[in-house]
C-alpha cells in the first residue's frame, strides 16, 4: 500500500487548522475595524461563514438522531460566552458514552469535508470522486477558479472549511475514544493480526486519506485567496481610519 495519502494528510492538516483560526480571528478584527462595534463585527462574521455555521449544527443534530442519542434543541443563534468566546450556534446533546458523543463531534467535519468535495465534483465535472486522484489535484485547483459560478462554489468551500472544525466541548469525548482505538491497535500489531487485515480494507483507508488530503489542499488555496483580501482590507481600513485591531 501507498503511505503518501497518509503523510500528505499529516502535511496539510496543521497548515489549515492554522489558517483558519487566523482567518475567523481577523474576519472579528476587520468586522471591528471596519464598524467599531464587537456585537456588529460578531454579526459580520456570522453571516460571513453562515453556510458553514448551518451546516456544523445541522450535522450535529443529525448524528445524534442517527446513534439515538436524545437532543433538546437547536440554536442558530451567535452569541457571546463567559469569558468572552463566540459561539455560533449549538445543540444540546443529552450524556451518553464517548463513543456516540466523539461521533457526535466530529460529524461537522465529515459533512464539511464531504460537501467541499461535491463542490469541486461540480466544478471540475468528475463523474466519480474516486477519480480525483493526485494526478488531478493541479488541475482541479486551476479548474475551480474558472467553473461557471466560480465564486459560488468558492465562497461554499471557505465558509465551510472555516467552521468544520470541532470545537473544544465536540473534542472533550475523544479521549477515551482515541484511548481504546489506540490499545486495540497495539493489541492487533502484538497478536500478528495486522497481517490478516483484508488489503481491500487497507486501500479503504488510503482512499479516505486521499479525499481527505484533496478536499484539505482546495480548502488552503482557496483561503489563502480569502486571506491576502482580508488582509488587505485591514491594511487599507487602518489607514483611512487610523485605528488598530490588536488580535
Amino acid at each position: 500500500m501507498d503511505p503518501t495519502p497518509a503523510l500528505w494528510l499529516i502535511v496539510v492538516t496543521l497548515p489549515l487548522i492554522v489558517l483558519t483560526r487566523w482567518l475567523n480571528q481577523h474576519l472579528q478584527g476587520v468586522g471591528l475595524l471596519l464598524t467599531g462595534s464587537e456585537e456588529t463585527a460578531m454579526l459580520l462574521h456570522y453571516l460571513i461563514l453562515l453556510p458553514g455555521i448551518v451546516l456544523h449544527e445541522l450535522s450535529h443534530f443529525v448524528a445524534a438522531k442517527v446513534v439515538g442519542v436524545k437532543t433538546r434543541g437547536l440554536s442558530l443563534r451567535p452569541s457571546v460566552r463567559r469569558g468572552g468566546a463566540i459561539r455560533f450556534g449549538a445543540v444540546n446533546v443529552a450524556k451518553s458514552d464517548p463513543f456516540r458523543e466523539s461521533w457526535i463531534g466530529l460529524a461537522p467535519l465529515l459533512t464539511g469535508v464531504g460537501l467541499i468535495l461535491l463542490v469541486a465534483r461540480w466544478h471540475f465535472g468528475v463523474q466519480t470522486l474516486p477519480s480525483l486522484g493526485f494526478q488531478n489535484l493541479g488541475l482541479l485547483l486551476r479548474t475551480s477558479w474558472h467553473a461557471p459560478d466560480s465564486l459560488l462554489g468558492l465562497y461554499l468551500i471557505f465558509a465551510v472549511s472555516n467552521s468544520m472544525w470541532p470545537s473544544e466541548s465536540d473534542r472533550q469525548p475523544w479521549a477515551v475514544a482515541l484511548l481504546f482505538f489506540a490499545l486495540l491497535a497495539g493489541m492487533v500489531y502484538v497478536s500478528g493480526l495486522l497481517a490478516r487485515i483484508p488489503e481491500g480494507l487497507g486501500q479503504w483507508g488510503l482512499g479516505g486519506a486521499t479525499l481527505l488530503v484533496l478536499a484539505f489542499t482546495l480548502s488552503i488555496s482557496v483561503d489563502l485567496v480569502f486571506a491576502a483580501l482580508l488582509l488587505a482590507v485591514e491594511k487599507v481600513g487602518e489607514r483611512l481610519l487610523g485605528r488598530y485591531v490588536e488580535y
